[in-house]
């Protein structure tokens, strides 16, 4: 299934490698919401034994990068209301609460939906 989420023909794809070994991969989709662009993070996973060292963050602002160069003006994705480690993770990254979505994954299974906004002063490798 991930490799259908990655060669789809709107798919962003960064994949990070150590020792010939995959350290973690992040797959967005470029879609098209209400007279703009949206990167979607499809999925982001990293290793378990590279995890705390940063590769996450870095994953996220690459595939920011290629969002933006491919028009996007914004990114959205789910993650679910139990993953606190995440929840926390994506606010460290500027992402804001945009709605809940109810049984997203499953029945009683609720998913936030995080949004931020893309700006040029990204595009210098300043957050905001």
């Amino acid at each position: 299934m991930m490799r259908r989420f990655a060669e789809a023909k709107n798919a962003l794809t960064v994949v990070a490698e150590r020792a010939q070994e995959i350290a973690g991969f992040c797959i967005a989709h470029v879609e098209r919401g209400r007279g703009e662009h949206v990167g979607y993070i499809v999925t982001l996973d990293v290793a378990p034994a590279e995890r705390r060292r940063g590769l996450a963050a870095r994953m996220m602002h690459e595939i920011e990068s290629q969002a933006r160069a491919a028009g996007c003006a914004a990114m959205a994705l789910h993650v679910s209301v139990e993953n606190t480690g995440a929840v926390r993770f994506y606010e460290r990254m500027g992402y804001a609460l945009w709605h809940l979505a109810p049984g997203f994954y499953g029945r009683g299974r609720d998913a936030i939906v995080y949004r931020r906004m893309l700006t040029p002063r990204d595009a210098a490798g300043l957050s905001t």
